[in-house]
């Protein structure tokens, strides 16, 4: 029995040559899967790796002590007319200014501002003010500008012995400051970014890594406390209350963790 073929292809050759192409087509989309695949792995490796990072925070206090101090006292006195309110002022403050000569103050650590005037008005009998003069009112300051802080305390204190006596004056609470404060300012900052710095170490190395490049820095708040004071809160402070104090300084840095 004979069989006969038709034109074409033998048999068989057109799904060899079918299966073929598919087999290069799957190898090249296999490869090419591979080639994406590593892309997007070495994609997310380093997408990790930039986000591996560290934030730590630095602090660093030191006690100072404040090398200047200002005190101001102001006399006031009254009188029925200009002259007798002036005199009563004259000898209040000569008695002050007695005062801080003797506690050791000279003339160019002191200064006595000019007089304030202030004229009194009758009222009639609602309360409503006049045209007619009843007194006056005159008001002066002295103040006290020094590097001698203990003085300034002392005299303050002692300002008090002068109102047992009747002479009119107040006296404002001392103000005591750090004239070197910004060079303390600039080696707290330095003393805070290297606890930082360790900080970062400790914890990186807790973790099996290393720390890299400094990413992020930022400086937080610097203040000057009451020394002893336990918080100074997450704002700036100046205490100038009090002349032994404590400077606080607070860093914030960013490191790449390798």
């Amino acid at each position: 029995m004979t069989t006969t073929i038709g034109s074409g292809t033998r048999p068989g050759l057109g799904l060899l040559a079918s299966n073929g192409f598919g087999m290069f087509m799957l190898g090249t989309a296999l490869a090419l899967g591979a080639a994406f695949g590593a892309q997007s792995l070495s994609r997310a490796i380093a997408k990790l790796r930039d986000g591996n990072t560290i934030s730590v925070k630095g602090s660093a206090a030191v006690d100072v002590r404040a090398d200047h101090a200002t005190w101001r006292a102001v006399v006031q006195s009254r009188g029925g007319t200009r002259e007798e309110a002036f005199l009563r002022l004259a000898e209040a403050m000569e008695r002050v200014q007695r005062s801080v000569a003797g506690a050791g103050f000279t003339a160019e650590e002191t200064t006595v501002s000019a007089i304030d005037t202030v004229e009194l008005q009758k009222r009639d009998d609602k309360g409503n003010a006049t045209n007619a003069v009843e007194g006056y009112t005159l008001r002066q300051s002295l103040l006290v500008e020094s590097t001698k802080v203990d003085a300034v305390a002392s005299i303050a204190r002692r300002i008090t012995d002068l109102i047992r006596d009747g002479v009119p004056v107040d006296a404002e609470n001392p103000e005591y400051t750090i004239t070197s404060i910004e060079e303390r300012k600039m080696q707290l900052l330095d003393q805070a970014t290297r606890n930082a710095m360790d900080r970062a170490k400790t914890l990186a190395l807790g973790s099996g890594s290393s720390v890299g490049e400094l990413r992020k820095a930022s400086q937080g708040v610097i203040q000057v406390l009451a020394r002893g004071a336990v918080d100074g809160g997450d704002w700036g402070q100046y205490d100038t209350s009090t002349i032994e104090k404590t400077m606080r300084a607070v860093v914030s840095l960013e490191y790449a963790v390798d």
